[in-house]
């Protein structure tokens, strides 16, 4: 494998994928960071906005700054827990993503941009991204270069290279409280031929509660299929750590339809996907195979 790496030319296909892959995975932690440093050393004002507070013991809590004295703060947990605290013990404060059921806190789901395997309508924010593996053996990153451009890309690792590669570029258009609409397209890079999907998707509702649809057209260099590809999914978030989530494929030409269905387990940065999927085709269908997705997100949240 490694001598195949050296004969290789250097602007070769798997080379390229590498270096976007650092600079997708590692690009944000050499961004400015001014924004949050401001924000580490200024405390917020007291009022009614929660915040993120992470403290330099590693604890995170969420909560309203109540007070400010000097170098005294006191912060009251969104269960109404009353804590005090100095400047020194903080590390971070920043806007809490999420929003507070029942006096509990729920945590954003940091993959909202994504299903299972297909995007939402829904983009990344700048200088936001996930990293993570599909089914183990398929490894991807995805990045918000601005809030409403997202690119994505990934690879299998099991060939022994770089090859075949995916790149996965999505632009926002609608962007409201309850709907999100985005136009994007997955290639697949093989040798000299590529093969893709281009799409249009809208997701209706929140970030916990939503129903997503999307048409996409295959193509093969400048080819395209005369009938889409229709998909149907959603989203329900049943607790503070659960998500439920289904997405379906009606394919072209009657062709039939895959499903699946399974939970996301939500984690402040982290987020794990179990699943399973199936293909029903005329008179036959087949079920179930696991999914099993893994991801980590990074940079900054606003």
């Amino acid at each position: 494998m490694c001598g195949k790496w050296v004969s290789r030319p250097k602007t070769g296909p798997g080379r390229r994928l590498a270096l976007l892959l650092l600079l997708l995975a590692f690009g944000p932690a050499v961004w400015p960071t001014s924004a949050v440093t401001q924000e580490v050393q200024q405390v917020p004002a007291p009022g009614d906005a929660l915040y993120e507070v992470s403290l330099v013991d590693g604890s995170t809590l969420f909560a309203r700054i109540t007070a400010v004295d000097g170098d005294r703060i006191v912060l009251t947990t969104v269960g109404g827990t009353r804590v005090e605290v100095t400047r020194g013990q903080i590390r971070e404060i920043q806007p809490a993503d999420g929003s507070v059921v029942q006096g509990e806190f729920w945590v954003a789901d940091p993959n909202v941009s994504r299903l299972f395997f297909t995007s939402t309508g829904r983009s990344l924010r700048q200088g936001e991204g996930y990293v993570g593996t599909y089914l183990i053996v398929l490894p991807f990153v995805a990045v918000g270069v601005t809030d409403r451009f997202t690119l994505a890309a990934g690879a299998p690792v099991l060939t022994g290279e770089l090859e075949p590669f995916y790149l996965a570029p999505k632009l926002q258009l609608v962007r409201a409280s309850s709907a999100a609409v985005s136009v994007g397209t997955l290639v697949f890079f093989f040798n000299d031929e590529n093969v893709g999907i281009a799409y249009g998707v809208g997701t209706f509702g929140n970030r916990d509660r939503a129903f997503t649809a999307g048409l996409g057209w295959g193509y093969s260099g400048t080819d395209f299929t005369r009938e889409p590809l229709a998909l149907l999914g959603g989203e329900t978030r049943v607790s503070r750590r659960v998500k439920l989530l289904t997405e379906n494929y009606v394919l072209p030409e009657a062709v039939g339809v895959i499903f699946s269905g399974g939970l996301r387990f939500i984690g402040t940065r982290f987020a794990t996907d179990v699943a399973v999927a199936g293909i029903a085709t005329g008179d036959d269908a087949g079920c179930c195979v696991p999914l099993v997705n893994f991801s980590y997100t990074f940079g900054r949240r606003r």
